[in-house]
C-alpha cells in the first residue's frame, strides 16, 4: 500500500507500539481492560419508556470491538425534563427490567457500561415537557429562548431526590456506574456552578460554594442510595466560552472542591455552552484534541486532592496513537472517542491486531450523528452504514460470495469506491472506471471549502481499501453502454454523480426560469465545485487557471442552504476575494446544525473583509460586469462583478443507469439525487448487498 494513502495522525509512524492504552485500570471498584471510553451520547435509537433491540445491539456492537467503557445517554430523572429524545428513568418497574437486558448484553461482550442520569434545566423546550421549563435562575436560554421558572429551595430537594432515585434504578438496571449529567454544557447542575446562568441571592447563588451545594447535595444523596461502592462519576465543564462565565482555573478549583467531597469516582472533563454550540460538539472545523490541555490542567488539580479520582477527556481524539500519547502524558485516565466509536466500533480492536490502516477515522462533520439528533432523526455516521443498522450490516454480516461474479463500478465518487470496497470484501471481481484523473469526485472540492480539509479521509480510507482489496481501479475512462456490452459484467453500479446547471436550478422553486434572468448569459458563470478544484480556494497564486473567480465576486446559493455555497463564500473571502453572497433566505447555511453553523458564524463575521450578505435575494438582471439582485421587490445592484459562482442544487448524472437494461443494475449517490456524502456511501454499500446479499 502506498504510505501517502494511510491515513495516518500527523507525525506519528505507521507501525505504532501502543504503551498506554490497552494498560487495563480502575475507575473506583469497577475495572477496565482499557483506557478507551465511549462518552453518552444522544442516539434517538430509544425514547420514553422504551430500551429498543437497536440501542442495544448500537452498544454490543461497540462493546464487541473492544472498548473498554461505554456511558449510555441517558435517563431523564423528573417529568420537568422530558424531551424527545431522554429515555424517562424514574419509574423502576418499567425501566429496571429492560436496563438489564442492555447491561447483559454489554457485560457478556466484554466491555463495562455506565449510565447518565440527566436532568436538563432550561436546556429544552416546554413544548416537548409540557410544563415550564426550570433552572437557578429566570435567565432565558441560548436554545430555545424560554424563560425559565427559578427554583424555590423546596423544588431543587425535589430534583435532587430524583437525580438520587433515578441513580438507584440504574444501579438496579446493573450498570457499572452512575454518571451525573451535568456539571457541564449548560445543562441543569451547571447553570448552578456557573455565574453565566445563576445571580441568586440565597444559599444557592453568589459564592462559589454556594454555587456548588446543588452539586454536593445531589451527589450525597445519590451516595445515600446507591452506597460506597458504587461507581459515581459527574461531568464538569472546563471552560464556559461564555460572557460572564468561567475559565479552567475556576473550573479547576470546581473539580478539587467535587474530589474533596470523597463522593465522586470519575470526571469527564467537557466545555461550553450552548451559547457558542460549536464548543458542545466540536466539529472538524476546529483543531484536534483541543480540550485535552484543558483536561491535563483539571487532572493536575484532581489529583493534588484525592489521586484516585479518575478523569478523562473528550473532544475530537480521532486516532488511537493519539489517545495513547495523551495518556503518555501522565494527565488523564481515561480518553473518549465517542464519535470515532460512531464511526468504527472495532477501534480498539483494529489498533491491538494492529490493523490501523483498516480503521475508519472520524472526519468530524458532525453530519450523520450531531446533524441528524439534532433534527429529532437517529444517529447515523457518514462513513459507516452499519450504525444503527448493527444487526443488518454490523461486524460479521457480510456474506462471502459462494462464486465469485463480475462488478463494474462506474464512477469513482465515495459511493462508487464504496460499492467497490463492499464487493471486493465479498470475494467478487470488481472493477472500478473513473471517467477523470484522480478519484473522490465531489468530495475533492469539498475538502478545499475552509475548515473542512478532513473531508479527504475518506477518499484516503476507500482508496487504501481498493488496494488492499485487490480492486482494479482504472481512471480516465469513460464507460458507455457499449463498454459495458464489451466488457460484460454479472452486475453494475452506476455512481456517476451529479453536474452543476450553468442556471440556478432552485430558482424554479420561485418560479424563476432563465429567460426571466435578462443577460444571464453574458455572465462569466463558474461553478463553485470548478472554483474550489482548480484554483486553489482561489488564492489565484502564480497562472491563474480558467475558473479562477477574480478579485470581486459574486456567490449565488439558490436554496440548498447547506456547506457549499457560504463554505465557497467564505473560503474566496479567506483568500483575499472581495466576496458577495446572495441567497433566497435569512440565514446563511440554514440546513446546517447548531454546532457547524456556531463556529462557520463566528469566522464568517470575525474576518478583516467580512463576506457582504444579500438575504432573500435572487438575481434578478444581469447587466455585466454588474448583477441586479431582487430582494423582495428592492433592488440592489453588485457593481463591477468577475464572477458569478454557483454553489446550490445540482443534477443527477443518470443517462448510463437509464440507458442499462439488460443486467442487474443499481444506482447510488448523487447519480440517483444530488444529496451529501452520507447517502452516497450507505448506498454505495446497500446496494452490493442487494446485489450479491
Amino acid at each position: 500500500m502506498d504510505p501517502d494513502q494511510a491515513v495516518l495522525a500527523d507525525g506519528i509512524p505507521d507501525e505504532y507500539e501502543f504503551d498506554n492504552l490497552f494498560e487495563p485500570t480502575a475507575v473506583g471498584d469497577v475495572d477496565l481492560r482499557n483506557r478507551l471510553m465511549m462518552t453518552g451520547h444522544t442516539t434517538n435509537y430509544a425514547s420514553g419508556d422504551e430500551i429498543t433491540q437497536k440501542l442495544i445491539d448500537y452498544y454490543v456492537e461497540r462493546a464487541e470491538g473492544g472498548i473498554g467503557l461505554i456511558v449510555m445517554a441517558y435517563l431523564a430523572n423528573h417529568p420537568s425534563s422530558v424531551s424527545g429524545s431522554a429515555i424517562r428513568g424514574w419509574d423502576a418497574e418499567t425501566m429496571v427490567p429492560q436496563l438489564r437486558e442492555l447491561t447483559d448484553a454489554v457485560h457478556d461482550a466484554g466491555a463495562k457500561i455506565f449510565c447518565q442520569n440527566l436532568h436538563y434545566g432550561r436546556q429544552i423546550t416546554s413544548l416537548q415537557s409540557e410544563r415550564p421549563v426550570v433552572s437557578a435562575s429566570d435567565i432565558p436560554g441560548p436554545v430555545n429562548g424560554e424563560m425559565p421558572h427559578e427554583l424555590t429551595t423546596d423544588e431543587i430537594a425535589e430534583i435532587v431526590e430524583a437525580y438520587a432515585h433515578t441513580s438507584e434504578i440504574i444501579q438496579r438496571g446493573g450498570f457499572d456506574g452512575v454518571e451525573i449529567h451535568s456539571g457541564y454544557g449548560g445543562y441543569f447542575l451547571s447553570q448552578f456552578i456557573s455565574p453565566y446562568s445563576n445571580d441568586r441571592d440565597d444559599e444557592y447563588g453568589g459564592s462559589l460554594e454556594n454555587r456548588l451545594r446543588v452539586v454536593r447535595e445531589t451527589l450525597d444523596a445519590t451516595r445515600d442510595r446507591v452506597g460506597d461502592d458504587f461507581v459515581v462519576g459527574l461531568q464538569v465543564n472546563a471552560k464556559d466560552f461564555a460572557p460572564g462565565g468561567m475559565d479552567v482555573d475556576e473550573y479547576a478549583e470546581v473539580a478539587r472542591r467535587l474530589a474533596a467531597t470523597g463522593q465522586v469516582d470519575y470526571l469527564v472533563v467537557k466545555a461550553g455552552t450552548y451559547l457558542r454550540q460549536d464548543y458542545i460538539v466540536p466539529d472538524m472545523q476546529h483543531e484536534q484534541e483541543l480540550y485535552a490541555p484543558l483536561a491535563n490542567r483539571i487532572a493536575e488539580t484532581v489529583v493534588s486532592e484525592d489521586p484516585e479520582v479518575s478523569v478523562a477527556t473528550v473532544g475530537r481524539v480521532t486516532d488511537p496513537r493519539d489517545a495513547d500519547r495523551i495518556l503518555g502524558e501522565g494527565g488523564v485516565d481515561l480518553v473518549a472517542m465517542t464519535r470515532g466509536h460512531i464511526a468504527d466500533p472495532a477501534i480498539a480492536k483494529k489498533a491491538k491486531e494492529g490493523r490501523l490502516d483498516e480503521l475508519i477515522e472520524c472526519m468530524g462533520c458532525n453530519q450523520g450523528c450531531i446533524e441528524r439528533i439534532y433534527d429529532g432523526a437517529e444517529c447515523r455516521c457518514v462513513l459507516n452504514p452499519a450504525t444503527g443498522f448493527e444487526a443488518d450490516l454490523g461486524m460479521g454480516t457480510l456474506p462471502e460470495a459462494d462464486e465469485p461474479r463480475s462488478l463494474l463500478v462506474v464512477g469513482g465518487g465515495p459511493g462508487g469506491m464504496k460499492a467497490a470496497e463492499v464487493a471486493a470484501r465479498m470475494g467478487h471481481d470488481v472493477t472500478l472506471c473513473e471517467r477523470d484523473e484522480t478519484l473522490g469526485g465531489q468530495v475533492r472540492a469539498a475538502k478545499e471549502i475552509s475548515g473542512r480539509d478532513e473531508f479527504e479521509k475518506p477518499i484516503l480510507w476507500l482508496r487504501a481499501a481498493l488496494d488492499r482489496e485487490g480492486v482494479a481501479v482504472e481512471t480516465d475512462t469513460e464507460v458507455t453502454r457499449d463498454l459495458i456490452e464489451e466488457r460484460d459484467p454479472d452486475a453494475v453500479v452506476v455512481a456517476t454523480g451529479s453536474s452543476s446547471p450553468s442556471f440556478p436550478r432552485g430558482y424554479r422553486s420561485f418560479g424563476i426560469e432563465r429567460e426571466d434572468v435578462p443577460g444571464w448569459d453574458e455572465a462569466r458563470v463558474l461553478s463553485a465545485a470548478d472554483v474550489l478544484n482548480g484554483s486553489g480556494s482561489g488564492s489565484g497564486s502564480g497562472d491563474d487557471p480558467p475558473t479562477a473567480p477574480g478579485d470581486r465576486v459574486l456567490v449565488v446559493d439558490d436554496g440548498e442552504h447547506h456547506w457549499k455555497g457560504i463554505g465557497t463564500a467564505k473560503t474566496l473571502a479567506e483568500a483575499g476575494r472581495d466576496v458577495h453572497f446572495a441567497m433566497p433566505g435569512a440565514d446563511p447555511g440554514a440546513d446546517l446544525t447548531g454546532p457547524t453553523k456556531a463556529k462557520l458564524r463566528a469566522d464568517l463575521f470575525s474576518l478583516d473583509d467580512p463576506v457582504e450578505l444579500h438575504t432573500f435575494a435572487t438575481v434578478d438582471a444581469v447587466e455585466w460586469p454588474d448583477v441586479v439582485l431582487d430582494k423582495q421587490g428592492r433592488s440592489v445592484r453588485v457593481e463591477n462583478v468577475d464572477a458569478v459562482v454557483l454553489a446550490g442544487f445540482r443534477r443527477a448524472e443518470d443517462d448510463l443507469w437509464r440507458a442499462v437494461d439488460d443486467r442487474p443494475i443499481e444506482l447510488v449517490g448523487d447519480a440517483a439525487a444530488p444529496r451529501t456524502i452520507m447517502e452516497a456511501i450507505h448506498e454505495g454499500e446497500r446496494a452490493v448487498r442487494e446485489l450479491f446479499g
